[in-house]
């Protein structure tokens, strides 16, 4: 449980609904959250993002949470910004003047424009089963046709409730099989964010929308 909670304490991401929103809608709890962000790099995933993005493309980021990843991804494209948590979205919307934010939850995503990408980074792990397959499916809409879908996912065998929210850990290949029944599998890579093997990196190709 030692493991779980010092996960819980440290993930840096974007949280989906319920007391998950309530939580991070919290300036003081913000505060904490974007203390315990501060030495986030996240070098190896732009690397290979770029291989498979061309730069100036356009990229929706699902869960800005303190835009730790917005610096990077604003090097090389053209991105715009979303939460579901309007504390993180007024300060995001600080930091970075020029860039559009959004509140948009994981799973609908309603938004009318459709993007060559569509990243996250820890964020989908909150989500159930379900909804993680409505959310696959609703990006298959707002990416443009060949688009690149590009998430990071926690591994392992654990789902657990703490503090009203969801943490759900993927077994791999039940993972990877889920995301090729909407998405062409591009590049799988695993890395460590705590453990060695805790998380992995899928960037796949939007070609099976109908």
């Amino acid at each position: 449980m030692r493991h779980e909670v010092s996960l819980i304490n440290l993930l840096c991401r974007y949280k989906v609904k319920g007391k998950v929103v309530e939580f991070y809608n919290d300036p003081v709890k913000v505060d904490e959250y974007e203390k315990m962000c501060d030495e986030y790099d996240g070098t190896e995933l732009y690397k290979v993002l770029v291989k498979h993005l061309a730069g100036n493309s356009t990229l929706l980021e699902l869960g800005s949470g303190p835009g730790n990843d917005i610096n990077y991804l604003l090097e090389k494209y053209i991105v715009t910004g979303s939460d579901l948590s309007d504390e993180f979205i007024l300060r995001c919307k600080k930091k970075y003047k020029d860039v559009p934010f959004v509140k948009l939850d994981a799973v609908s995503i309603k938004i009318n424009k459709v993007f060559d990408c569509v990243f996250s980074n820890k964020v989908l792990h909150h989500l159930t089963h379900e909804d993680l397959k409505k959310s696959f499916k609703q990006q298959q809409k707002v990416l443009v046709r060949d688009g690149i879908f590009a998430h990071t996912f926690w591994l392992g065998d654990k789902e657990f409730t703490m503090e009203g929210m969801l943490f759900v850990f993927h077994n791999r290949e039940n993972l990877i099989k889920l995301v090729s029944e909407f998405f062409t599998i591009l590049e799988t890579y695993d890395y460590k964010e705590f453990e060695e093997g805790d998380s992995i990196f899928i960037v796949a190709k939007n070609d099976k929308a109908a």
